[in-house]
């Protein structure tokens, strides 16, 4: 995106088309009417999360006849600190803080306030108070105090208005708002929803560890029911689990530990309420991820979305979502274990141990990543044991976050080729992931063809087992009937029949798979 940071084109229309859309497209909001912008992509990047830099809105702006319908139904919320939870909670927004409806209640310091809110009517075509709130999360009183001050200083002016409400007055900078609003920008251009001071979420974060519910070995053991496991290897692993201790599970490629570690992790049911953005030490910090955060609000429902009279009770600037699974395998780098600083919105990116805050944090492949194992294993093992992590941000200072997080390795390597005895001491459970015996291969193989809709005899069943348990060849792991039967229905599907799982189609597809001769060629 070009630097817009100077030479803005402040004309009578109030800014040149290109750079406000430009701006728009970087920051990722949302203003009612259709932007484009050359070169942009609405695809994340190759990690898949969310692209640096980019703010998310709060949901875009509603027509000012449905927000005075919705600020009608609405109780009056009376003024206070914030602090606390809201009365009379339900659905999704139960155990929200409530709203903040001065501006000292909000934790943020007026200045910062001030910036963002120049931003936003910046950004937009002559904003209602509405669309501030809206966009910010900001409560409506909120909004309107500062835009007061604004106002008094000779920033922005009231540009007419389509009733007789407050909320229907809209907004313009002055010149001199205009100036005020580019040196905001040119400190950081982030237009979004507006953070929560840190030592709000440190006490968020306290109580959800409180509330915490541990699955039960029931729904861990039928989380890994469709896999064949050991009984005793199954109770092993929920109950590791089940304690949110640190998990490692290690053993030759091919046996399903991806699958066993992805599986237990979806059984963390539940919701944790994160924030859209942390303000810490001057800085600030984007927590948000659309990549692993599910919000559990339905931004279509009247009854649970931003703008039902519930949700008009809290503050928006939490998000309800689903415990969040964060998986990272061989492309993870250094930059997961930090803050990561956008130069050009001045604002940082929370690490993926804040990311998966109240959910699971799984590294999947240990040893392949493009950062050490010790370095991952001395960071986040350290950091679970004593609940918090120290973070430094770009400006020298530093900033302590809670972390409440079960974390759970994965590693194709033994115990011995990662770390010394020092490091592999802080995993309090190591669980090994055995080849299959002959009887578990067979299992495999029958549950995979009847998966697949294969008819299947013992008689071929323990054909295939005899031909991979051969000396010489590689000991066979879990994933060899899967792929071998695989292969069997390529050859079907290539000759335009049916899959045929006999001792000739075994016998090719094993020879294919394991790249040995067969008989009966």
């Amino acid at each position: 995106m070009p630097d817009r940071s100077h030479g803005f084109d402040d004309s009578s229309t109030g800014r040149e088309a290109a750079s406000i859309e430009d701006l728009i497209a970087a920051v990722g909001l949302e203003t009612g009417r259709p932007v484009k912008s050359s070169g942009s992509s609405d695809k994340a990047e190759s990690t898949g999360r969310t692209p640096a830099g980019v703010a998310q809105p709060w949901i875009s702006p509603r027509s000012l006849a449905a927000e005075m319908e919705l600020a009608a139904d609405s109780s009056p919320v009376e003024a206070g600190d914030g602090a606390g939870l809201a009365a009379d909670d339900s659905g999704p927004w139960e155990g929200v803080p409530a709203v903040p409806t001065t501006i000292e209640a909000t934790g943020l310091p007026e200045a910062f306030l001030r910036e963002l809110i120049l931003k936003v009517i910046w950004a937009n075509d002559r904003p209602s108070l509405t669309t501030v709130s809206n966009v910010t999360g900001l409560n409506m009183r909120v909004v309107e105090e500062v835009v007061r001050g604004l106002d008094r200083e000779g920033l922005c002016r009231t540009d007419g208005a389509t009733g007789q409400n407050n909320l229907n007055f809209h907004y313009r900078l002055t010149e001199q708002g205009k100036n005020a609003a580019h040196e905001a920008l040119n400190r950081s251009r982030y237009i979004g929803v507006a953070p929560v001071p840190v030592n709000a979420y440190r006490e968020l974060i306290r109580q959800q560890l409180a509330q915490f519910r541990r699955p039960p070995f029931e729904e861990i053991r039928k989380a890994l029911e469709h896999l064949v496991l050991p009984p005793k290897l199954i109770r092993m692993i929920a109950q590791a689990f089940f304690s949110r201790r640190t998990l490692m599970v290690y053993g030759p490629s091919g046996n399903g530990k991806t699958e066993i570690v992805t599986s237990i992790a979806r059984t963390a049911v539940g919701k944790v309420i994160i924030p859209y953005a942390i303000y810490g030490q001057g800085q600030l910090i984007r927590v948000f991820d659309p990549e692993f955060h599910r919000s559990r609000v339905a931004l279509d429902a009247t009854t649970e979305g931003p703008w039902a009279p519930a949700a008009l009770r809290h503050d928006r600037r939490w998000l309800p979502i689903d415990r969040p699974v964060v998986v990272v395998g061989g492309d993870m780098g250094a930059e997961a274990l930090e803050m990561t600083y956008d130069p050009t919105l001045g604002i940082h990116h929370a690490p993926l141990s804040v990311v998966a805050q109240g959910g699971v944090l799984v590294i999947d492949d240990l040893g392949r990543q493009r950062v050490s194992p010790k370095e991952i294993l001395n960071r986040w093992v350290l950091m679970m044991e004593q609940g918090s992590d120290t973070f430094s941000l770009s400006t020298s200072e530093v900033v302590r976050l809670p972390l409440d997080v079960t974390l759970i390795f994965s590693t194709n390597l033994t115990v011995d080729e990662l770390v010394d005895e020092a490091y592999m001491r802080r995993i309090a459970y190591k669980i090994a992931i055995p080849n299959p015996s002959r009887d578990d291969l067979a299992e495999v193989t029958r549950r995979f063809c009847t998966n697949q809709g294969i008819e299947w005899t013992e008689d071929a069943i323990q054909h295939l087992v005899d031909r991979l348990y051969v000396e010489g060849q590689p000991v066979p792991r879990g994933c060899y009937p899967r792929d071998i039967v695989t292969t069997i229905i390529d050859e079907a599907e290539f000759e335009d029949r049916k899959p045929v799982f006999d001792k000739n189609s075994i016998d090719m597809s094993v020879g294919l798979y394991l790249g040995i001769e067969t008989t009966g060629i």
